[in-house]
Formats: C-alpha cells, sequence, structure tokens
C-alpha cells in the first residue's frame, strides 16, 4: 500500500517497529510514510475518528471500522 500524501511504496521493514504511520481516513485504510509525517506533524487531524471514545487507532477489517482503543466497530461511510 503506498503513502496516501506522497505515493511513495512501503519496503519490508527492518525489525522493530515500522516508522510508517497507519490510520483510517474517508473509511479507507491508509498508510503515511515518515517523510510526510515529519513534513507535516499535523497529518494526525485528517484521520477519521471513533464516534464512541474518538480514538484515532483504527482498522478496516473486513469492511467494518474497528476502534483499537475501546472495540468499538461500524460499517464505513
Amino acid at each position: 500500500m503506498p503513502c496516501y500524501r506522497c505515493g511513495r511504496i512501503q519496503t519490508d521493514p527492518v525489525k522493530g517497529a515500522s516508522p510508517w504511520g497507519r490510520g483510517v481516513v474517508e473509511g479507507a485504510q491508509i498508510l503515511i510514510c515518515p517523510e510526510c509525517q515529519t513534513s507535516d506533524p499535523e497529518w494526525p487531524r485528517s484521520l477519521d475518528a471513533c464516534p464512541r471514545c474518538g480514538g484515532t487507532r483504527l482498522s478496516v477489517v473486513m469492511g467494518s471500522i474497528v476502534c483499537r482503543s475501546c472495540n468499538a466497530d461500524w460499517t464505513g461511510a
């Protein structure tokens, strides 16, 4: 999956946590590369938020959006 801002393709990560950010924007799972994160520190403001807890730690699973903070799930728009 490419970076949703610049289109850069993610390469196989080295061991450890990935420097790529992830989230949901307009109901679609996205990745954002480290360079775009650095150039726009406000990028998390563009992420969708959970209607229950307001968290942005979301994943898209089989057509549903799932909040990893409170486990709420709902159908994307």
